[in-house]
Protein backbone atom coordinates (compact mmCIF):
# COMPACT_ATOMS: atom_id res chain seq x y z
CA UNK A 1 0.00 0.00 0.00
CA UNK A 2 1.51 3.31 -0.73
CA UNK A 3 2.22 6.21 1.69
CA UNK A 4 -0.49 8.37 0.54
CA UNK A 5 -3.48 5.98 0.52
CA UNK A 6 -1.90 4.87 4.19
CA UNK A 7 -2.26 8.50 5.23
CA UNK A 8 -5.99 8.45 3.93
CA UNK A 9 -7.01 5.36 5.39
CA UNK A 10 -5.44 6.45 8.69
CA UNK A 11 -7.17 9.58 8.45
CA UNK A 12 -10.73 7.86 7.73
CA UNK A 13 -10.20 5.49 10.86
CA UNK A 14 -9.31 8.61 12.72
CA UNK A 15 -12.57 10.27 11.51
CA UNK A 16 -15.26 7.32 12.42
CA UNK A 17 -13.30 6.77 15.77
CA UNK A 18 -14.08 10.46 16.89
CA UNK A 19 -17.19 10.40 15.40
CA UNK A 20 -18.12 7.56 16.94
CA UNK A 21 -16.94 9.34 20.55
CA UNK A 22 -18.48 12.14 19.77
CA UNK A 23 -21.99 10.38 18.87
CA UNK A 24 -21.82 8.30 21.61
CA UNK A 25 -20.98 11.00 24.34
CA UNK A 26 -24.11 13.32 22.85
CA UNK A 27 -25.97 10.44 23.49
CA UNK A 28 -25.22 9.71 27.09
CA UNK A 29 -25.80 13.31 27.65
CA UNK A 30 -29.23 14.12 26.31
CA UNK A 31 -30.62 11.02 27.59
CA UNK A 32 -29.24 11.07 31.20
CA UNK A 33 -32.01 12.15 32.73
CA UNK A 34 -34.95 10.42 31.02
CA UNK A 35 -37.77 8.77 32.22
CA UNK A 36 -37.26 4.88 32.54
CA UNK A 37 -40.20 2.60 31.46
CA UNK A 38 -39.02 0.02 33.44
CA UNK A 39 -37.11 -3.22 33.10
CA UNK A 40 -37.16 -3.08 28.93
CA UNK A 41 -36.18 0.37 28.51
CA UNK A 42 -34.20 0.80 25.02
CA UNK A 43 -32.95 3.82 26.35
CA UNK A 44 -31.65 2.59 29.24
CA UNK A 45 -30.23 -1.06 27.23
CA UNK A 46 -28.83 1.87 24.81
CA UNK A 47 -27.15 3.91 27.60
CA UNK A 48 -25.56 0.59 28.58
CA UNK A 49 -24.27 -0.14 25.08
CA UNK A 50 -22.91 3.07 24.45
CA UNK A 51 -20.94 3.06 27.71
CA UNK A 52 -19.41 -0.74 27.25
CA UNK A 53 -17.96 0.89 23.68
CA UNK A 54 -16.62 3.78 25.16
CA UNK A 55 -15.13 1.94 27.80
CA UNK A 56 -13.78 -0.21 25.08
CA UNK A 57 -12.47 2.47 23.04
CA UNK A 58 -10.75 3.81 25.69
CA UNK A 59 -8.59 1.04 26.73
CA UNK A 60 -7.64 0.67 23.09
CA UNK A 61 -6.49 4.09 22.88
CA UNK A 62 -4.58 3.44 26.19
CA UNK A 63 -3.01 0.74 24.72
CA UNK A 64 -2.28 1.90 21.24
CA UNK A 65 -0.44 4.74 23.03
CA UNK A 66 1.21 2.24 25.73
CA UNK A 67 2.89 0.56 22.25
CA UNK A 68 3.24 3.41 20.45
CA UNK A 69 5.77 4.65 23.62
CA UNK A 70 7.47 1.03 23.61
CA UNK A 71 8.10 1.18 20.31
CA UNK A 72 9.67 4.68 20.98
CA UNK A 73 11.62 3.38 23.98
CA UNK A 74 13.03 0.63 21.98
CA UNK A 75 13.59 2.12 18.25
CA UNK A 76 15.37 4.98 19.35
CA UNK A 77 18.70 3.21 21.71
CA UNK A 78 18.78 1.37 18.43
CA UNK A 79 18.75 4.13 16.23
CA UNK A 80 21.27 5.59 18.16
CA UNK A 81 23.38 3.00 18.17
CA UNK A 82 23.00 2.24 14.42
CA UNK A 83 23.83 5.62 13.49
CA UNK A 84 27.27 5.73 15.77
CA UNK A 85 28.97 3.19 14.02
CA UNK A 86 30.04 3.73 10.22
CA UNK A 87 28.21 1.49 7.90
CA UNK A 88 31.35 0.46 6.25
CA UNK A 89 34.83 0.73 7.25
CA UNK A 90 36.99 -0.26 3.79
CA UNK A 91 40.55 1.16 2.77
CA UNK A 92 38.72 3.27 -0.15
CA UNK A 93 36.12 4.73 2.67
CA UNK A 94 39.35 5.35 5.26
CA UNK A 95 41.05 7.13 2.17
CA UNK A 96 44.51 4.81 2.39
CA UNK A 97 46.44 5.03 -0.51
CA UNK A 98 47.91 1.90 -1.92
CA UNK A 99 51.89 2.35 -3.10
CA UNK A 100 53.57 -0.46 -4.38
Amino acid sequence: MSTRKSKIVSWIVVAVFSLVIFCSSAFIIVHAEHECGGEDCSICMELAKLHKTLHELGTAVAGTIILALMTCIIAVPCKMTASSRPAHTTLISLKVELLD
